[in-house]
């Protein structure tokens, strides 16, 4: 789910205070937190909540943003109720750092949004993983009796963008883009270098070009 639609969601009680520019990345998970640095437990693409109890003075302020942004998270939520508000150092910081920052209203609780970003979250995975079993149903389906490699690079090529072709360890052209079709083909050259590639690394017990 992205940043944006967070704050489009007025149940949240997000409100944004810095990262205009930023609200199209991409949340992967919630975690909250008031370390004073977390990146040992962050992994990238998580929105951050905190309450604010890591920060004794501003000078706790720019350790703690950076930290965040070393972690590559997408997101901020600071909650308001333990200073009344969100200091303006905070703000600043994250302001320079480009990391996206929305204060909590003292009302909701951080629970709410946790469970809102997993569920939203859970949901995405789990249509991306319908549209996996799918594509491989239909990849299956268009085997030896459906089509042969063609359709499988068809599939490749229409659904993931992907040119692919299939080479004999010679380099002859199998399946995929040739001579008269629109798409790109496969030079000659390119298919000698591969065809030799793959006989090198047979001969070493090494990984073969793909």
């Amino acid at each position: 789910m992205r940043l944006r639609a967070l704050l489009e969601t007025t149940s949240l009680g997000l409100r944004l205070l810095s990262g205009e520019d930023e609200l199209d990345r991409t949340v992967r998970g919630v975690m909250t937190t008031d370390l004073r640095d977390p990146s040992r437990y962050l992994s990238g693409g998580e929105l951050v909540l905190t309450g604010l109890a890591w920060r004794r003075d501003a000078s706790d302020t720019e350790p703690f943003v950076r930290a965040l942004v070393g972690a590559q998270v997408a997101g901020l939520a600071a909650g308001e109720a333990e200073l009344a508000g969100i200091p303006d150092d905070l703000v600043q910081s994250c302001a320079r750092h480009r990391l996206p920052l929305f204060a909590v209203d003292e009302d909701v609780a951080f629970a709410t949004i946790t469970e809102h970003v997993v569920r939203q979250v859970s949901s995405e995975r789990a249509g991306d993983l319908a549209a996996v079993v799918e594509r491989h149903r239909r990849m299956m389906a268009s085997g030896p009796t459906g089509g042969g490699p063609e359709v499988v690079l068809d599939l490749l090529a229409g659904d993931l963008d992907l040119r692919a072709w299939v080479l004999s360890p010679t380099g002859r052209r199998i399946a995929g883009a040739g001579p008269g079709s629109d798409a790109p083909t496969l030079p000659p050259e390119v298919r000698a270098r591969l065809a030799g590639e793959h006989l090198a690394a047979v001969r070493s017990g090494r990984r073969g070009p793909y």
